[in-house]
Parts: C-alpha cells; sequence; structure tokens
C-alpha cells in the first residue's frame, strides 16, 4: 500500500512537472516570435541605412564634382569654396561613419539574436527529451499499479479460500467431538442398564465393556489427530 502511494506521488509530481515544462514551451515561442519580430525591424533598419549611406556617398561625390569644376575660378572664392565643401565633405563624411557605426552595432546584434535562436531551439529539444522520459515514467508507474492490483487480487483470493478451508475442518472436528461425546453417554448408559439388570456378573464381562468404550475413545482421537495433520 505504501508503494502505491509512493507510485501514485511520483505520478503526480510528473504531472506537474509535464505541465510546467509545456508552459516553458509556450514562453519560448513567444520569445521566438518576438525575436523574429526583433530581426525583422533590424533588416528594415539595415535597409534605411543602406539607403542613407547611398545618399550620403551621392552628395560626397556631388561635391567632390563640385570641388572639380570650381578649380578655374579666383584663388579667394575657390579657396572659401573649397574650404566649405572641405567642411560640408568632413560633415558629410562624420554622418556616414556614424551611420556605419550604427550598422554594425545593427549586425552585432542580429548575430547576437541568431546564438538565442540556437539556445532556444537547444532548450525546445530538452523539453522534448524529458517530456518522453516523463512519459515513459508514467507509462512504467501504471504498469505497476496494474500488477499492484493484480496481486493484491490473487491474495485476496487466496485468503477467502483457505478460510473457507478452514471454515469446512473446524465444523468437521466439532462434528467428530459431538459424535465421541455421544459415543461416550451411550456407553456409559448401557454400562449402568447393565450394572442394575446384572449385578451379580462378573467383574470381567465390565472390564470387557470397559476396554471397549475405551478403544472407541481411542479410535476417535485418532481419527481427529489425522484430521488435524491433514
Amino acid at each position: 500500500m505504501e508503494e502505491q502511494k509512493e507510485d501514485q506521488l511520483d505520478y503526480e509530481s510528473e504531472k506537474v512537472e509535464i505541465l510546467r515544462l509545456a508552459q516553458s514551451k509556450k514562453n519560448i515561442n513567444s520569445l521566438n516570435m518576438d525575436l523574429e519580430r526583433d530581426m525583422q525591424r533590424i533588416d528594415e533598419a539595415n535597409q534605411d541605412l543602406l539607403v542613407k549611406i547611398h545618399k550620403k556617398e551621392d552628395e560626397i561625390q556631388r561635391l567632390e564634382n563640385e570641388i572639380t569644376q570650381t578649380r578655374d575660378l579666383a584663388e579667394d572664392e575657390e579657396w572659401e569654396k573649397e574650404n566649405s565643401t572641405t567642411m560640408e565633405r568632413e560633415r558629410a563624411l562624420q554622418e556616414v561613419e556614424e551611420e556605419t557605426a550604427r550598422l554594425v552595432k545593427l549586425q552585432q546584434l542580429e548575430a547576437s539574436c541568431a546564438d538565442q535562436e540556437k539556445e532556444l531551439a537547444k532548450v525546445i529539444e530538452d523539453y522534448a527529451f524529458v517530456a518522453q522520459l516523463c512519459e515513459d515514467q508514467a507509462l512504467c508507474i501504471k504498469e505497476k499499479h496494474r500488477a499492484l492490483i493484480s496481486n493484491c487480487a490473487f491474495l485476496y483470493f487466496s485468503l477467502k479460500k483457505y478460510q473457507e478451508t478452514l471454515k469446512k475442518i473446524e465444523e468437521e472436528l466439532e462434528t467428530r467431538f459431538l459424535e465421541r461425546e455421544v459415543s461416550k453417554v451411550m456407553c456409559m448408559n448401557s454400562t449402568s442398564k447393565e450394572y442394575n439388570s446384572q449385578n451379580n456378573k462378573d467383574n470381567s464381562l465390565q472390564k470387557k465393556k470397559a476396554g471397549f468404550c475405551k478403544r472407541w475413545d481411542h479410535e476417535n482421537q485418532r481419527r481427529e489427530a489425522d484430521d488435524l495433520t491433514f
């Protein structure tokens, strides 16, 4: 009975563990969907950055072309324009560097998301293994429970059979005991009657009757001993 209770407790604890793992799987799936949305936003941001970089490169190219076209102007005007263009170019280059740094960070974030996806896949695989293990253990516990019930039924049937046999033996012994007591009474009554009617007979006849009664008792006792041995 204690083993059955322990098996039941193990089965209940494994059910709780399976429910907990199922909830973990739902949480993992939700995190995976969030990561996919983040990846999509990262891709969109990358595209926007690439468009901006191309625009800046076009602007730099345009400025460089303008610098080339203004070389024939006066030195002061050329210097002023060149200085202004250089400043604009430096600002443009700085913006390009900033956008490039942002792009590098986004790429690093993308790589981190890929690593997290691998970790999630590993967690899902571990969950599947644990769930299968719990299912196998639950099946084993059910088999043990059925075997225990079968053994209990067999023991109950055997005990009932033993009780019936014991009852029959007790009834038989009681019947034989009553028969023996009746025989004693009959023997004693017969002896008393013969003593009263034949008071003058030899003592040898009385001894023979008493010996017959003793043999009768001895035979009944022997039968009773044989029944007990059986």
